[in-house]
Protein backbone atom coordinates (compact mmCIF):
# COMPACT_ATOMS: atom_id res chain seq x y z
CA UNK A 1 0.00 0.00 0.00
CA UNK A 2 1.52 3.59 -1.04
CA UNK A 3 0.66 6.42 1.13
CA UNK A 4 0.83 9.73 -0.11
CA UNK A 5 1.25 12.92 1.73
CA UNK A 6 -1.99 15.56 1.85
CA UNK A 7 -1.94 19.03 0.91
CA UNK A 8 -3.51 20.46 4.15
CA UNK A 9 -0.58 18.21 5.81
CA UNK A 10 1.91 20.21 3.61
CA UNK A 11 0.11 23.73 4.25
CA UNK A 12 0.25 23.18 7.92
CA UNK A 13 4.26 22.13 7.47
CA UNK A 14 4.58 25.10 5.39
CA UNK A 15 2.74 27.64 8.16
CA UNK A 16 4.86 25.88 11.04
CA UNK A 17 7.98 26.60 8.73
CA UNK A 18 9.16 22.77 8.60
CA UNK A 19 9.94 21.16 5.37
CA UNK A 20 8.97 17.45 5.24
CA UNK A 21 7.81 17.38 1.46
CA UNK A 22 10.62 16.92 -1.41
CA UNK A 23 11.01 19.82 -3.32
CA UNK A 24 10.24 21.94 -0.50
CA UNK A 25 13.39 24.41 0.80
CA UNK A 26 12.93 25.93 3.71
CA UNK A 27 12.89 29.93 3.53
CA UNK A 28 16.02 31.17 5.36
CA UNK A 29 15.45 34.24 7.43
CA UNK A 30 18.76 36.97 7.56
CA UNK A 31 20.46 34.68 10.24
CA UNK A 32 20.83 30.74 10.33
CA UNK A 33 19.82 28.37 12.62
CA UNK A 34 22.96 26.92 14.67
CA UNK A 35 23.88 23.98 13.28
CA UNK A 36 26.55 21.61 12.39
CA UNK A 37 27.85 19.83 9.25
CA UNK A 38 29.97 17.22 8.27
CA UNK A 39 31.73 15.41 5.29
CA UNK A 40 34.85 13.35 4.54
CA UNK A 41 36.66 12.72 1.78
CA UNK A 42 36.63 8.79 2.04
CA UNK A 43 34.44 6.76 4.25
CA UNK A 44 36.22 3.50 4.11
CA UNK A 45 37.20 2.22 7.89
CA UNK A 46 40.36 3.22 8.79
CA UNK A 47 40.55 5.75 6.49
CA UNK A 48 42.32 9.37 7.88
CA UNK A 49 40.09 11.52 5.39
CA UNK A 50 40.20 15.50 5.10
CA UNK A 51 37.23 16.87 7.44
CA UNK A 52 34.80 19.72 6.35
CA UNK A 53 32.86 20.64 8.98
CA UNK A 54 30.52 23.50 8.22
CA UNK A 55 28.41 25.08 11.81
CA UNK A 56 26.62 28.48 12.70
CA UNK A 57 27.02 29.71 16.09
CA UNK A 58 24.07 30.90 18.69
CA UNK A 59 26.07 33.41 19.89
CA UNK A 60 29.18 34.51 18.34
CA UNK A 61 32.87 33.90 19.82
CA UNK A 62 36.11 36.02 20.06
CA UNK A 63 39.73 35.46 18.26
CA UNK A 64 41.39 33.60 20.48
CA UNK A 65 38.29 31.65 21.93
CA UNK A 66 37.92 27.71 21.62
CA UNK A 67 36.39 25.10 19.56
CA UNK A 68 35.84 21.73 21.06
CA UNK A 69 35.03 18.74 18.33
CA UNK A 70 33.64 15.51 19.81
CA UNK A 71 33.96 12.78 17.38
CA UNK A 72 32.95 9.19 18.16
CA UNK A 73 34.44 6.98 20.52
CA UNK A 74 35.31 4.88 17.92
CA UNK A 75 37.28 7.67 16.05
CA UNK A 76 41.14 7.60 16.79
CA UNK A 77 44.34 9.03 15.52
CA UNK A 78 46.72 6.82 13.45
CA UNK A 79 50.09 8.23 15.51
CA UNK A 80 48.29 8.16 18.67
CA UNK A 81 49.45 11.99 19.04
CA UNK A 82 47.99 14.34 21.28
CA UNK A 83 48.80 18.06 19.14
CA UNK A 84 47.88 18.51 15.24
CA UNK A 85 50.01 21.04 13.58
CA UNK A 86 48.18 24.41 13.05
CA UNK A 87 49.05 24.49 9.77
CA UNK A 88 46.91 20.71 8.89
CA UNK A 89 43.71 23.02 9.96
CA UNK A 90 41.95 26.20 8.64
CA UNK A 91 39.13 28.08 9.82
CA UNK A 92 36.87 29.85 6.76
CA UNK A 93 40.60 29.58 5.14
CA UNK A 94 42.50 30.90 7.77
CA UNK A 95 45.26 28.83 9.39
CA UNK A 96 45.39 27.95 12.86
CA UNK A 97 47.45 30.66 15.38
CA UNK A 98 48.93 27.91 17.32
CA UNK A 99 48.34 23.86 17.08
CA UNK A 100 44.95 22.13 17.84
CA UNK A 101 44.93 19.59 21.03
CA UNK A 102 43.71 15.63 20.25
CA UNK A 103 42.64 14.40 23.90
CA UNK A 104 40.46 10.90 23.75
CA UNK A 105 38.27 11.12 21.02
CA UNK A 106 38.21 15.47 21.35
CA UNK A 107 39.30 18.20 19.22
CA UNK A 108 40.28 21.12 20.21
CA UNK A 109 41.47 24.20 18.32
CA UNK A 110 41.83 28.30 19.28
CA UNK A 111 40.23 30.19 16.66
CA UNK A 112 42.74 32.90 15.01
CA UNK A 113 39.84 35.35 14.55
CA UNK A 114 36.30 36.11 15.64
CA UNK A 115 33.47 33.77 14.63
CA UNK A 116 30.21 35.52 14.23
CA UNK A 117 26.94 34.34 15.02
CA UNK A 118 23.96 33.51 12.30
CA UNK A 119 26.65 33.13 9.49
CA UNK A 120 28.50 29.33 8.20
CA UNK A 121 32.18 28.72 9.17
CA UNK A 122 34.00 26.40 7.72
CA UNK A 123 36.70 24.05 8.93
CA UNK A 124 38.80 21.85 7.08
CA UNK A 125 41.01 19.28 8.72
CA UNK A 126 44.12 17.68 6.31
CA UNK A 127 43.99 14.41 5.63
CA UNK A 128 47.91 14.80 7.55
CA UNK A 129 46.12 14.89 10.59
CA UNK A 130 45.78 11.53 11.24
CA UNK A 131 41.85 11.26 12.22
CA UNK A 132 40.81 7.99 10.95
CA UNK A 133 37.68 6.43 10.38
CA UNK A 134 36.20 3.99 12.71
CA UNK A 135 36.86 0.37 11.89
CA UNK A 136 33.72 -0.72 12.31
CA UNK A 137 31.02 0.09 9.25
CA UNK A 138 28.13 2.65 10.10
CA UNK A 139 26.81 5.91 10.80
CA UNK A 140 29.33 8.78 12.86
CA UNK A 141 28.17 12.11 14.48
CA UNK A 142 30.40 14.96 15.41
CA UNK A 143 29.47 17.65 18.72
CA UNK A 144 30.53 21.07 18.93
CA UNK A 145 31.05 23.15 21.85
CA UNK A 146 32.00 26.55 22.33
CA UNK A 147 33.08 28.81 26.16
CA UNK A 148 29.91 30.37 25.38
CA UNK A 149 28.01 28.33 27.32
CA UNK A 150 25.64 27.83 24.64
CA UNK A 151 24.27 23.86 23.88
CA UNK A 152 26.62 21.90 22.11
CA UNK A 153 25.90 21.41 18.22
CA UNK A 154 25.33 17.67 17.36
CA UNK A 155 26.38 17.09 12.98
CA UNK A 156 24.35 14.99 10.47
CA UNK A 157 25.39 11.26 10.44
CA UNK A 158 28.06 10.50 8.12
CA UNK A 159 28.76 6.58 7.15
CA UNK A 160 31.98 4.73 6.99
CA UNK A 161 31.21 1.49 4.72
CA UNK A 162 33.23 -1.15 2.82
CA UNK A 163 31.65 -0.76 -0.35
CA UNK A 164 34.12 0.23 -3.14
CA UNK A 165 34.16 0.66 -6.52
CA UNK A 166 36.11 0.22 -9.94
CA UNK A 167 38.33 3.30 -11.29
CA UNK A 168 38.27 4.27 -14.33
CA UNK A 169 41.26 5.25 -15.85
CA UNK A 170 41.58 5.06 -19.56
CA UNK A 171 40.69 4.38 -22.95
CA UNK A 172 42.11 4.21 -26.36
CA UNK A 173 41.74 3.06 -29.84
CA UNK A 174 43.92 -0.27 -31.15
CA UNK A 175 45.62 0.56 -34.18
CA UNK A 176 47.42 -2.15 -36.16
CA UNK A 177 49.10 -1.42 -40.02
CA UNK A 178 46.94 1.56 -40.03
CA UNK A 179 43.96 0.01 -38.87
CA UNK A 180 41.77 0.06 -36.17
CA UNK A 181 41.51 -3.17 -34.79
CA UNK A 182 39.70 -2.80 -31.33
CA UNK A 183 39.40 -0.36 -28.09
CA UNK A 184 41.70 -0.64 -24.72
CA UNK A 185 39.88 -0.09 -21.46
CA UNK A 186 42.34 0.62 -18.78
CA UNK A 187 40.88 0.42 -15.03
CA UNK A 188 41.80 -0.28 -11.64
CA UNK A 189 40.29 -2.35 -8.94
CA UNK A 190 39.32 -1.26 -6.07
CA UNK A 191 40.10 -2.11 -1.95
CA UNK A 192 37.49 -4.48 -1.99
CA UNK A 193 37.61 -5.69 -5.60
CA UNK A 194 39.56 -8.84 -5.80
CA UNK A 195 37.56 -11.16 -8.02
CA UNK A 196 37.19 -14.88 -7.49
CA UNK A 197 38.29 -16.81 -11.43
CA UNK A 198 38.62 -20.63 -12.43
CA UNK A 199 41.93 -20.88 -10.85
CA UNK A 200 42.13 -24.37 -9.05
CA UNK A 201 41.58 -24.21 -5.20
CA UNK A 202 42.31 -27.14 -2.41
CA UNK A 203 39.30 -28.21 -1.40
CA UNK A 204 38.06 -29.34 2.04
CA UNK A 205 39.02 -33.01 1.53
CA UNK A 206 42.72 -30.97 0.45
CA UNK A 207 41.85 -31.83 -3.24
CA UNK A 208 42.44 -29.25 -5.95
CA UNK A 209 38.78 -28.49 -7.05
CA UNK A 210 37.53 -25.24 -8.99
CA UNK A 211 35.84 -22.79 -7.03
CA UNK A 212 31.69 -23.15 -6.94
CA UNK A 213 31.40 -19.62 -7.52
CA UNK A 214 33.03 -17.59 -9.59
CA UNK A 215 32.98 -13.55 -10.34
CA UNK A 216 32.40 -11.84 -13.58
CA UNK A 217 33.42 -8.67 -15.51
CA UNK A 218 30.48 -7.03 -16.93
CA UNK A 219 31.02 -4.74 -20.04
CA UNK A 220 28.40 -1.76 -21.72
CA UNK A 221 29.55 -1.12 -24.87
CA UNK A 222 28.15 2.55 -26.28
CA UNK A 223 26.29 2.50 -29.33
CA UNK A 224 28.41 2.86 -31.88
CA UNK A 225 30.91 0.15 -30.70
CA UNK A 226 27.76 -1.91 -30.31
CA UNK A 227 27.69 -1.81 -34.07
CA UNK A 228 31.14 -3.01 -34.13
CA UNK A 229 30.88 -5.92 -31.98
CA UNK A 230 29.99 -8.91 -34.87
CA UNK A 231 30.68 -12.82 -34.30
CA UNK A 232 34.55 -13.09 -33.98
CA UNK A 233 35.05 -10.28 -31.85
CA UNK A 234 36.93 -11.17 -28.63
CA UNK A 235 38.07 -10.13 -24.99
CA UNK A 236 41.23 -9.90 -23.89
CA UNK A 237 42.66 -8.95 -20.38
CA UNK A 238 45.99 -7.73 -18.85
CA UNK A 239 46.99 -7.44 -15.65
CA UNK A 240 49.51 -4.70 -14.66
CA UNK A 241 51.63 -7.95 -13.34
CA UNK A 242 51.56 -9.93 -16.58
CA UNK A 243 54.04 -9.94 -19.59
CA UNK A 244 50.67 -10.87 -21.99
CA UNK A 245 47.23 -11.07 -22.13
CA UNK A 246 44.45 -13.72 -21.36
CA UNK A 247 41.15 -14.69 -23.14
CA UNK A 248 37.82 -13.88 -21.49
CA UNK A 249 34.86 -16.21 -22.19
CA UNK A 250 31.68 -14.51 -23.10
CA UNK A 251 28.79 -16.05 -20.67
CA UNK A 252 26.32 -13.61 -22.33
CA UNK A 253 25.82 -11.08 -24.96
CA UNK A 254 22.63 -8.99 -25.13
CA UNK A 255 21.14 -6.14 -27.12
CA UNK A 256 19.00 -3.97 -25.87
CA UNK A 257 17.10 -1.60 -28.41
CA UNK A 258 16.25 1.96 -27.31
CA UNK A 259 13.57 4.18 -28.45
CA UNK A 260 16.13 5.93 -30.87
CA UNK A 261 15.72 4.25 -34.51
CA UNK A 262 18.97 1.84 -35.67
CA UNK A 263 20.83 2.46 -31.79
CA UNK A 264 20.86 -0.40 -29.93
CA UNK A 265 23.82 -0.92 -26.65
CA UNK A 266 25.64 -4.27 -25.83
CA UNK A 267 26.11 -6.01 -22.57
CA UNK A 268 28.83 -8.48 -22.19
CA UNK A 269 29.16 -10.63 -18.96
CA UNK A 270 32.75 -12.01 -18.75
CA UNK A 271 34.20 -14.73 -17.25
CA UNK A 272 37.39 -14.67 -15.14
CA UNK A 273 40.20 -17.44 -16.34
CA UNK A 274 42.07 -16.66 -13.18
CA UNK A 275 42.05 -14.98 -10.09
CA UNK A 276 42.40 -11.00 -9.42
CA UNK A 277 43.76 -9.11 -6.70
CA UNK A 278 42.29 -5.82 -5.58
CA UNK A 279 44.08 -2.45 -6.34
CA UNK A 280 45.71 -3.17 -9.33
CA UNK A 281 45.34 -2.26 -13.18
CA UNK A 282 44.29 -3.81 -15.80
CA UNK A 283 43.80 -3.25 -19.35
CA UNK A 284 40.66 -4.97 -21.29
CA UNK A 285 41.07 -5.00 -25.02
CA UNK A 286 37.98 -5.65 -27.19
CA UNK A 287 39.17 -7.25 -29.98
CA UNK A 288 36.98 -6.55 -33.63
CA UNK A 289 36.50 -9.40 -35.75
CA UNK A 290 36.91 -7.35 -38.61
CA UNK A 291 39.53 -4.50 -38.67
CA UNK A 292 37.71 -0.90 -38.65
CA UNK A 293 38.78 2.41 -40.21
CA UNK A 294 40.44 4.89 -37.95
CA UNK A 295 37.52 6.72 -38.14
CA UNK A 296 34.82 4.65 -36.68
CA UNK A 297 35.55 5.02 -33.04
CA UNK A 298 34.67 8.66 -32.48
CA UNK A 299 35.83 10.62 -29.62
CA UNK A 300 31.96 10.35 -28.12
CA UNK A 301 32.23 6.82 -27.88
CA UNK A 302 32.78 4.45 -24.19
CA UNK A 303 32.16 1.76 -22.21
CA UNK A 304 31.15 1.17 -19.05
CA UNK A 305 31.56 -1.66 -16.56
CA UNK A 306 31.36 -3.22 -13.49
CA UNK A 307 32.33 -6.15 -12.04
CA UNK A 308 30.23 -9.07 -9.42
CA UNK A 309 32.23 -7.64 -6.33
CA UNK A 310 31.94 -4.08 -7.35
CA UNK A 311 28.53 -3.65 -8.88
CA UNK A 312 28.62 0.46 -9.51
CA UNK A 313 28.44 1.03 -12.81
CA UNK A 314 31.62 3.47 -13.78
CA UNK A 315 32.43 5.18 -17.33
CA UNK A 316 35.39 4.97 -18.98
CA UNK A 317 36.29 7.18 -19.99
CA UNK A 318 33.64 9.96 -18.12
CA UNK A 319 31.59 11.79 -20.83
CA UNK A 320 29.86 15.37 -20.15
CA UNK A 321 26.36 15.29 -20.51
CA UNK A 322 25.19 16.05 -24.29
CA UNK A 323 23.56 19.60 -24.69
CA UNK A 324 21.44 18.38 -27.13
CA UNK A 325 19.81 15.68 -25.12
CA UNK A 326 16.20 16.68 -24.13
CA UNK A 327 15.21 15.42 -20.49
CA UNK A 328 12.75 12.77 -20.76
CA UNK A 329 14.97 11.20 -24.11
CA UNK A 330 16.10 7.82 -22.80
CA UNK A 331 19.34 7.36 -24.91
CA UNK A 332 21.27 4.24 -26.06
CA UNK A 333 23.90 5.93 -23.05
CA UNK A 334 21.77 5.86 -20.25
CA UNK A 335 22.87 2.78 -18.66
CA UNK A 336 23.67 4.82 -15.33
CA UNK A 337 21.69 4.17 -12.21
CA UNK A 338 20.48 7.51 -10.01
CA UNK A 339 22.83 8.64 -7.36
CA UNK A 340 21.49 8.84 -3.95
CA UNK A 341 22.41 10.03 -1.31
CA UNK A 342 21.53 10.60 2.11
CA UNK A 343 22.49 12.40 5.82
CA UNK A 344 20.14 13.18 8.91
CA UNK A 345 20.14 15.79 11.30
CA UNK A 346 18.16 15.47 15.09
CA UNK A 347 16.73 18.78 16.45
CA UNK A 348 19.16 20.61 19.05
CA UNK A 349 16.10 20.95 21.27
CA UNK A 350 13.42 17.63 20.41
CA UNK A 351 16.45 14.86 19.45
CA UNK A 352 13.71 12.69 18.79
CA UNK A 353 12.99 15.11 15.55
CA UNK A 354 15.07 14.08 12.75
CA UNK A 355 15.59 15.66 9.42
CA UNK A 356 16.52 13.38 6.98
CA UNK A 357 18.35 14.62 3.84
CA UNK A 358 17.84 12.86 0.67
CA UNK A 359 19.67 14.07 -2.77
CA UNK A 360 18.85 12.35 -6.28
CA UNK A 361 20.85 12.73 -9.17
CA UNK A 362 18.91 11.58 -12.04
CA UNK A 363 17.80 13.47 -15.40
CA UNK A 364 15.49 10.92 -16.21
CA UNK A 365 13.79 9.95 -12.91
CA UNK A 366 10.85 7.58 -13.29
CA UNK A 367 10.32 7.28 -9.65
CA UNK A 368 11.42 7.70 -6.00
CA UNK A 369 10.61 7.09 -2.22
CA UNK A 370 11.49 6.55 0.78
CA UNK A 371 10.19 3.19 2.25
CA UNK A 372 10.00 2.68 5.99
CA UNK A 373 7.46 0.93 8.67
CA UNK A 374 7.34 -2.22 9.82
CA UNK A 375 6.54 -4.00 6.64
CA UNK A 376 7.85 -0.97 4.21
CA UNK A 377 4.10 0.01 2.90
CA UNK A 378 4.80 3.16 4.00
CA UNK A 379 6.14 5.08 0.74
CA UNK A 380 6.97 8.96 1.15
CA UNK A 381 7.72 10.44 -2.31
CA UNK A 382 11.08 11.88 -3.60
CA UNK A 383 11.83 13.71 -6.47
CA UNK A 384 15.34 14.80 -8.32
CA UNK A 385 17.11 17.21 -6.55
CA UNK A 386 17.65 17.56 -2.52
CA UNK A 387 14.60 16.12 -0.05
CA UNK A 388 14.23 16.75 3.20
CA UNK A 389 11.52 14.55 5.13
CA UNK A 390 10.92 15.36 9.10
CA UNK A 391 10.40 12.08 11.22
CA UNK A 392 10.06 11.31 14.65
CA UNK A 393 12.67 8.53 15.87
CA UNK A 394 11.66 6.70 18.97
CA UNK A 395 13.70 3.64 18.72
CA UNK A 396 15.59 4.08 15.20
CA UNK A 397 14.60 4.73 12.28
CA UNK A 398 15.15 2.00 9.31
CA UNK A 399 13.96 2.04 6.13
CA UNK A 400 14.73 1.84 2.17
CA UNK A 401 15.37 4.50 -0.37
CA UNK A 402 14.36 3.47 -3.95
CA UNK A 403 14.85 5.54 -7.56
CA UNK A 404 14.75 4.33 -10.60
CA UNK A 405 14.88 5.73 -13.97
CA UNK A 406 13.04 5.76 -17.38
CA UNK A 407 15.64 3.24 -18.59
CA UNK A 408 15.41 0.90 -16.18
CA UNK A 409 18.19 1.32 -13.99
CA UNK A 410 17.45 1.12 -10.15
CA UNK A 411 19.52 2.70 -6.78
CA UNK A 412 18.45 1.12 -3.48
CA UNK A 413 19.80 2.42 -0.58
CA UNK A 414 19.25 1.20 3.07
CA UNK A 415 18.66 3.80 6.06
CA UNK A 416 19.56 3.38 9.11
CA UNK A 417 19.10 5.97 11.82
CA UNK A 418 20.03 4.54 16.00
CA UNK A 419 17.32 5.09 18.41
CA UNK A 420 17.95 8.79 20.57
CA UNK A 421 20.01 8.12 23.62
CA UNK A 422 18.04 9.02 26.29
CA UNK A 423 19.25 10.62 29.38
Amino acid sequence: MTHRIPAVVLAVLLILGISSVPGVQPVRAGTMDPSLWVAVSSNYPGDAPQYTLTFTLETGISSSSTLAFTFDSAVGRSDNGTSISSSLITIDGAPLGKNAVWQGNTLTLTVPQGLGAGTEHTVIISADAGIQNPWTTGHYRVSLATPTGTTALTSNYYSVTTVTQLVPLGFDKVVEYGALTGIKVTFKTGRNGALVGHDLIRGPSGVMVYPTTEDTITLRLSAGLSTLWTTGSSVKLLPSYAESPFAMTVLSNTVYETNDAGIDLRQLVLSLPHNLPANTQFALYVIFATPQPLSAVSDAEYVKLYSSKEPALVMVPPQPASSGSQPGDISATDTTAPVVTWTSTASRLLPRLVTLHITITEENLQQAYVATGEDGSLHTWLATGDNMLMMINRSGIHGTILAVDKAGNTTNIEIDIPGPTVN
